[in-house]
C-alpha cells in the first residue's frame, strides 16, 4: 500500500487584503505561429502551450514555485537528498532544462540514463481542478468554468486529463515498490494567513495569471472555436476571479515516487 502525506488545511487571512523520432530533425524547428505566439510543430496540436520566450520565463517561475513547495528541494525521492550518491538521472518534461541543470550542480557525478534496478521514478504534478475547503468556489466561478473548458479541449485533442492520485496504483501495477504520494497545495492568490502559503499563493497567482493566455488561447480557439476577441474578454474575468481574496481556492499538488526493484 502506498504511503500518503498530506498538508494540513490552509487557513485564510481575513485581515490582509520510435517512428516519432524520424521526423524530429525536420519538424522541430518549424514552429506554428498563431495569435502572436509560437507553438511546437512536432506532433502538431498535441502540446498546446507555446514554446516562446514568454512561456520559458513562466516555466522557470513555476520551477521556483515547486522549489518553494518542496522546501528548496528538487524532489522528495531519496535520490534528491543532498547526501545521495546518484549515478544516473533523466528529466522528462524538462521545461527550459533548469531542473536538470540544478540537479547536475547538486550531483555532478550523475549521468543521463534509463531507470536501473533500485532507481527511483518521481512524478511532480499539479491538478488543474481547483478546490476549496469552505465553499467559496461557487458553481459560476469563472476560473472553474475556464478549467472545465480546458479539460474538454484536452479531450478533443486526444490528451485527456489524468487522475493524478490514481498514478499510485498504476506505478504499483507495473512493478514499482515503496510507492509514496505526498500532497501539497498552491493557493490561488495571497488569501492564506500562513506566511509560507501566502507566499506560495502570491507566486501561484503570478504563474497562472501570466501564463493564462498561453494555457488557454490554443485550447479555446482550436478546441472550442472561440474567437481571439471572445477569449481575451473571457480571460479578463478569469484573472479578476483569480485575484479575489474572498475566494479561498487552491490547486492540489502531488509528488509521487517509487523504486524499481
Amino acid at each position: 500500500m502506498a504511503e500518503t502525506n498530506e498538508q494540513p488545511v490552509v487557513i485564510p487571512d481575513e485581515q490582509d487584503s520510435a517512428s516519432t523520432t524520424a521526423s524530429v530533425s525536420e519538424s522541430i524547428f518549424n514552429y506554428r505561429c498563431e495569435n502572436g505566439r509560437t507553438y511546437h510543430a512536432y506532433k502538431d496540436g498535441k502540446y498546446v502551450l507555446p514554446n516562446d520566450e514568454r512561456e520559458n520565463e513562466r516555466l522557470d517561475l513555476q520551477h521556483n514555485l515547486f522549489l518553494l513547495t518542496f522546501g528548496d528541494k528538487l524532489g522528495l525521492a531519496p535520490p534528491c537528498y543532498p547526501d545521495a550518491k546518484v549515478n544516473h538521472v533523466l528529466d522528462l518534461g524538462t521545461g527550459t532544462g533548469i531542473w536538470a541543470m540544478d540537479f547536475a550542480d547538486e550531483h555532478p557525478e550523475a549521468e543521463l540514463s534509463k531507470l536501473n534496478p533500485n532507481g527511483y521514478l518521481e512524478l511532480q504534478e499539479a491538478d488543474l481542478t481547483i478546490k476549496s475547503d469552505d465553499g467559496t468556489v461557487k458553481p459560476d466561478n469563472a476560473l472553474l468554468k475556464c478549467l472545465k473548458l480546458l479539460q474538454e479541449a484536452s479531450e478533443r485533442f486526444g490528451r485527456p486529463y489524468v487522475d493524478i492520485p490514481a498514478l499510485v496504483d498504476l506505478m504499483t501495477e507495473i512493478g514499482f515498490v515503496d510507492v509514496k504520494i505526498e500532497r501539497f497545495r498552491w493557493p490561488s492568490n495571497s488569501w492564506p494567513k500562513d506566511k509560507k502559503y501566502k507566499e506560495l499563493g502570491t507566486w501561484c497567482y503570478e504563474n497562472f495569471s501570466s501564463g493564462l493566455e498561453a494555457i488557454t488561447m490554443a485550447a479555446l480557439t482550436r478546441g472550442h472555436g472561440w474567437s481571439v476577441e471572445d477569449t481575451t474578454v473571457f480571460l479578463m474575468d478569469v484573472r479578476k476571479t483569480m485575484g479575489d481574496r474572498k475566494v479561498h481556492a487552491y490547486w492540489p499538488i502531488y509528488s509521487i515516487y517509487g523504486r524499481k526493484p
